[in-house]
């Protein structure tokens, strides 16, 4: 096949023109182009002769069409020669000759795919092309008809001539925009002009944007879907996907895309299950009729599977016969079974998103019991502590006063979480944020005071206003205190130390009990759950910290064992940071 250019190249030399005459018979031009004919045979003749038997099949037209075209123009040479001109006759006859010997070489092109090359257009410039070419042929073999019936000079001719041109002008534009015509046309264009049916990189830069497009646009069920169908022009799908709710896998109707939802729920037993061999096959519905998923589903076409390294086979998508039917290939099938695993990971990726979205729902859910049942064990505490002093101070009036204070505020300490409870999200859906400005003297004052002598409180200088909520600073140090008066000894006072210090507002919690290890308080302390108390709940000390830090302060720990530990809290200062109706999403979900 090497020398087959070469023939083209020398038979399809441009000829001569009526007006070329020979002054002499020697003439230079006109024994070039003898030589170059007859060389043309000669090597026509040598493709052929020397081409193994097996492999002639390929080149027989090939060397009739050129080594004709030689041979004719040998013939017209050797005429002018004789007659010291060209005869007109003979060259217009060229043309013929070479018209007739065009459709050898496009029956040899078809034969042997071996001719074929890939076009350096792109597709979609070939596919406009085209579509131009055949508008303007079928513009013009319309005009040419109504030149017809205007010559045939009627009174009509006129309106059926205009009526011609407006109709098909509508037909164009009706073909134009039909995507069945489109498709079919571009059909046509592929297997004709390209080697491969499919361009993959325009097919994967489409299944990207699909894939990646917002959840806005379309939901991810229908983007999965429409990922297969796109690259084989099929119009329509249903996407079936697994489930286990007894522990045997079925594929139940999950979206449709241009069908009505379907009742479909394929169980083990149905033939698609084995037709699909474990999600490596694909499906022709032609081949393996299913009449019930025609019922449900509309006319199939075929049942691509999603199948995913780990979870193994989560869906099969169904699709519709496409606009313009083709014959299915290898490369057709290898295409659907790439995008089938890619669609697999995105959905597979969805469905653990959803379920990691939800797990963290319930884990806030349960972190606001836990932080409920927390203040309501803070409560608790205070309403015990008030009992039993009640045995020794009931008579005395100032406190039954005391009494009655603290138990209207564990009451409506309680009423302020059940409300909270069934409005979980109220304060992130905008409601007022209490004010963030506090004086953390009169704060740790009551604190003080509600302690029944345990504590200490030293204020050094004037510390000025908190940046931290009321609510926010009460929990945080109430749980700090109580600690502290946990593990002191008997009878020892816990001292709380309020000062300011470069340029922050900080205060001490100092308690002389058995401290604890760096290890401890790296480990276990601020851990969620992690506590060392028989009866602790582990979520105190980590709700105390992340409180203060929301409000832009932070907790550290002074300790060892033996000497006691220091809680040592910083606050931003309210005139440094406009606080006015900030709040933070970390301190009402703490509180919430």
């Amino acid at each position: 096949l090497w020398a087959l250019p070469f023939l083209a190249a020398a038979a399809l030399v441009p000829g001569p023109t009526a007006a070329l005459a020979l002054p002499t018979l020697g003439s230079p031009a006109l024994l070039a182009r003898l030589g170059l004919a007859l060389a043309t045979v000669l090597l026509a003749e040598n493709v052929w002769r020397n081409t193994d038997e097996a492999a002639r099949w390929h080149v027989n037209l090939p060397c009739i069409a050129f080594g004709g075209l030689a041979a004719f123009d040998v013939f017209v040479y050797a005429d002018a020669v004789l007659a010291r001109a060209f005869s007109v006759p003979l060259l217009d006859a060229r043309a013929v000759v070479t018209a007739l010997a065009m459709p050898l070489l496009a029956i040899a092109a078809v034969r042997d795919r071996r001719w074929r090359r890939q076009l350096p257009l792109s597709r979609t410039v070939v596919f406009h092309g085209a579509t131009l070419v055949v508008g303007g042929v079928f513009l013009l073999g319309i005009g040419l008809a109504g030149e017809v019936v205007r010559h045939l000079g009627a009174d009509w001719s006129r309106a059926v001539q205009i009526s011609l041109l407006a109709g098909a002008a509508l037909a164009l534009l009706v073909a134009v925009s039909s995507q069945s015509v489109r498709s079919r046309l571009r059909r046509q264009i592929v297997d004709n002009f390209f080697t491969a049916r499919h361009d993959y990189r325009r097919e994967w830069l489409r299944t990207v944007a699909t894939l990646s497009a917002a959840d806005a646009e379309a939901p991810p069920a229908l983007r999965a879907i429409r990922a297969i169908a796109d690259p084989v022009d099929s119009p329509a799908g249903v996407l079936l996907l697994r489930e286990e709710p007894d522990g045997a896998p079925r594929f139940a109707w999950a979206q449709s895309w241009n069908r009505p939802a379907a009742p479909a729920s394929l169980g083990p037993e149905h033939p698609l299950f084995g037709a699909l061999r474990d999600g490596t096959w694909i499906v022709e519905f032609a081949e393996a009729p299913l009449p019930d998923l025609n019922q449900a589903c509309g006319p199939l076409w075929l049942a691509v599977p999603l199948p995913h390294h780990r979870e193994g086979l989560i869906g099969i998508v169904l699709l519709a016969p496409p606009r313009a039917p083709f014959p299915l290939d290898g490369e057709t099938f290898d295409l659907l079974r790439t995008l089938g695993r890619e669609v697999a990971m995105f959905l597979a990726e969805r469905r653990a998103a959803e379920r990691l979205a939800e797990s963290r729902r319930l884990a806030d859910y349960a972190k606001r019991f836990a932080f409920v049942a927390h203040d309501v064990k803070t409560v608790s505490h205070q309403l015990s502590l008030l009992l039993a002093n009640a045995e020794d101070h009931m008579q005395d009036p100032e406190f039954q006063r005391d009494m009655l204070l603290t138990v209207r505020a564990a009451a409506d300490r309680i009423n302020t979480l059940i409300a909270r409870l069934r409005q979980p999200e109220a304060e992130d859906e905008g409601s007022a944020p209490a004010a963030l400005r506090i004086d953390p003297a009169v704060r740790l004052a009551a604190i003080a005071a509600a302690r029944q002598g345990r504590v200490i409180l030293e204020v050094e200088g004037e510390p000025g206003l908190a940046a931290i909520g009321a609510e926010a600073f009460d929990a945080a140090v109430t749980h700090l205190v109580n600690n502290a008066i946990d593990a002191s000894p008997p009878g020892e006072m816990v001292r709380l130390r309020l000062a300011r210090a470069a340029g922050r507002i900080v205060i001490e919690i100092i308690d002389r009990g058995p401290g604890m290890s760096a290890e401890f308080v790296r480990d276990v302390l601020f851990r969620p759950l992690g506590t060392a108390k028989p009866r602790g709940s582990g979520i105190g000390a980590w709700q105390a910290r992340e409180l203060l830090r929301a409000a832009g302060g932070n907790l550290s720990v002074l300790t060892r064992p033996g000497a006691g530990t220091t809680m040592r809290i910083e606050l931003a200062p309210a005139d440094r940071r406009d606080t006015a109706g900030e709040t933070t999403q970390i301190e009402r979900r703490m509180r919430a």
